[in-house]
């Protein structure tokens, strides 16, 4: 199996993975900032994280469903990169134990907890190091032709936004490509 059969995997079975822009934006940041430790939120069948891995790095990864942790396993195991991963099937929500620093943390789970994740996590990112969140824009959904729980989970995007924009301890820049992607510079700890 290769990356494209992978893709095509994620997409027949509905999987939502990232887009082609976020991976080539992963594979240039990742060579640019010397990143080698990655922790990342939400593995789903691991297309990110083995790419992450390819791009010469470890990857810890974060993941709470079943299926999609027994997903994560079998790619994990198919694929060389899958040596540099090591999966927490455990919800990030909840995990407490100590994981050690991390260059970058990437961020592609439940979109409504978002700024929960940041600020858990945030403590276990180094100095001068990233966090990357994707799916920001959410689609481009119309909240007005959407139903109540959509226009909540896109008021939480809103406010995460601006809760990045206002964050005295990180620089963050935001990016239109894929479905929206920040990234948040530890400017001191």
């Amino acid at each position: 199996m290769n990356f494209v059969s992978l893709k095509a995997y994620a997409l027949e079975k509905k999987v939502p993975i990232i887009t082609d822009e976020v991976f080539d934006f992963l594979k240039l940041f990742i060579s640019q900032n010397q990143i080698k430790d990655v922790l990342e939120i939400g593995t789903a069948i691991g297309y990110s994280a083995l790419a992450m891995a390819s791009f010469g790095c470890h990857v810890t990864t974060f993941e709470r469903d079943e299926f999609m942790i027994d997903e994560a396993k079998k790619h994990f195991d198919l694929f060389e990169e899958g040596e540099r991963v090591t999966l927490i099937p455990f919800d990030a929500l909840t995990y407490e134990k100590n994981l050690g620093m991390f260059d970058l943390i990437f961020i592609d789970a439940a979109k409504s907890q978002y700024e929960t994740f940041f600020n858990k996590y945030k403590p276990y990112l180094k100095q001068g190091g990233y966090i990357v969140c994707d799916n920001l824009h959410f689609h481009h959904l119309d909240p007005s032709k959407v139903n109540r729980h959509t226009q909540a989970l896109l008021k939480k995007l809103e406010k995460f936004k601006v809760f990045l924009k206002e964050h005295t301890e990180f620089e963050t820049t935001f990016y239109d490509f894929g479905d929206g992607v920040s990234v948040s510079k530890r400017i001191m700890l």
